[in-house]
């Protein structure tokens, strides 16, 4: 099993099959500042971003579920631990990149 969170103000963690971290600072109420894309090996595109409601509350969010996504758990307590949304993945996942700076093109 994998678990994707946001950490402090400028940390997206990666723990379970595959673990790390990616450093990462945009907030929801930054005009012009973009999400972090992170797309991993199941076909699973997540968008994360701290700020969530104007709180010290990352969100992440499914963008697309790939073979292996399980689903988000919502956070709305900036005191919880973590103070994230957490997105759960079934055993397997082999790896994820971020992208700090991308574009849909429609």
């Amino acid at each position: 099993m994998t678990k994707v969170y946001g950490a402090s103000d400028d940390l997206i963690e990666f723990e379970g099959d595959i673990r790390g971290e990616v450093n990462f600072f945009g907030s929801d109420d930054e005009e012009g500042k973009s999400s972090c894309l992170l797309i991993c090996s199941d076909g699973t595109l997540l968008e994360a971003r701290y700020g969530k409601a104007g709180a010290g509350i990352w969100r992440v969010s499914l963008v697309k579920g790939g073979t292996l996504f399980e689903n988000v758990v919502e956070c709305t307590d900036e005191d919880a631990e973590p103070s994230s949304d957490v997105a759960h993945f079934k055993d397997g996942l082999k790896w994820a990149y971020a992208a700090h700076e991308w574009e849909k093109v429609h």
